[in-house]
């Protein structure tokens, strides 16, 4: 699969390259994101906090070796609850409502947001022309960490990418450090996953992946 996804260019290559206005995802304060975090357990995060310690997942802008970075952040989120539940149960494919009680919140930035689009239903093409592809959404972490790390030393003041759920195909936000004061103090909305009000929500959710649901 490596083969598929090539390692990125050098930063200063990027850097020429550049972005076009076609290329950006731009998020208006109006759009309304979301997550599904944790809130007991180890290694658990408020729900507007950028997480400095990786690379672990798929956009993961922190060097190696794996470790507390504090000049590296990232932050994901979902552009609808059936992409944050996908990404959020993903390793065993299990929606458990109650291990670690983990809560659905929804928010809205303070700010534009200005993304690059990597997704498949992007404007531009930059990651073909990067000499790369859409696989960024699919490939593996090792490379696509690659990237993200060129893209972010490159272009040290783009707020994140736009990209696709590998698992629910929707669109998904990667937030690099630069997107840290868009973040709100308040959510939109925030409940537990137990809470009945989201009970119709997630069991579709889980029948629509094929989750198993707790």
């Amino acid at each position: 699969m490596s083969a598929t996804l090539p390692s990125p260019p050098p930063a200063a290559d990027l850097r020429a390259l550049g972005i076009r206005a076609e290329e950006y995802r731009i998020v208006a304060p109006t759009d309304l994101w979301w997550r599904v975090h944790r809130t007991q357990g180890d290694c658990t995060l408020a729900w507007n906090a950028f997480r400095h310690y990786g690379p672990v997942l798929r956009f993961d802008p922190h060097p190696l070796p794996r470790g507390e970075h504090p000049d590296s952040g990232i932050w994901y989120g979902a552009a609808s609850p059936l992409g944050a539940l996908a990404e959020a149960f993903q390793s065993d494919r299990t929606i458990d409502r109650f291990r670690q009680l983990p809560y659905l919140t929804g928010l809205r930035f303070t700010r534009e947001v200005h993304l690059l689009g990597v997704s498949t239903d992007s404007t531009g093409s930059w990651a073909t022309r990067a000499g790369g592809n859409y696989g960024l959404s699919t490939g593996p972490h090792s490379i696509t960490q690659s990237w993200a790390r060129r893209i972010v030393e490159a272009f040290p003041d783009l707020d994140g990418l736009h990209y696709n759920s590998r698992f629910s195909g929707q669109g998904c936000v990667a937030l690099f450090a630069a997107a840290t004061d868009a973040m709100p103090a308040r959510p939109v909305l925030s409940q537990p996953l137990t809470h009945p009000g989201l009970a119709f929500r997630i069991a579709g959710a889980a029948r629509r992946l094929g989750y198993l649901l707790i």
